[in-house]
């Protein structure tokens, strides 16, 4: 089963280790399909055609409240700081063959 992965990010240091904990863990043959939203690079106008209402709307469906959060298919697996445990625990709840 192919996963899907999405990290919300907003430019800060916390966002970036965020991502760096994400990639280092990811399984190898995983294949997963692996986004990172960075709101700091949205203009949220809503209608310029960046991707930005599409990205604001996932943030609202997923109820996210923190920034870094990442989600894993479809559900906050990580919301706040990651630590290298909780992204470990995420993946080993995941199946990627």
């Amino acid at each position: 089963m192919k996963h899907k992965i999405e990290v919300f990010t907003s430019g800060c240091d916390e966002c970036v280790e965020a991502v760096e904990l994400v990639q280092k863990y990811k399984p190898e043959d995983c294949g997963c399909d692996y986004r990172v939203h960075d709101l700091a690079t949205l203009c949220r106008s809503g209608d310029c055609g960046c991707g930005c209402d599409g990205i604001l709307a996932k943030i609202k469906e997923y109820d996210i409240k923190a920034i870094p959060s990442v989600v894993l298919d479809g559900r906050i697996a990580i919301e706040g700081k990651p630590t290298e445990e909780k992204v470990k625990a995420m993946y080993q709840g995941i199946s990627c063959k």
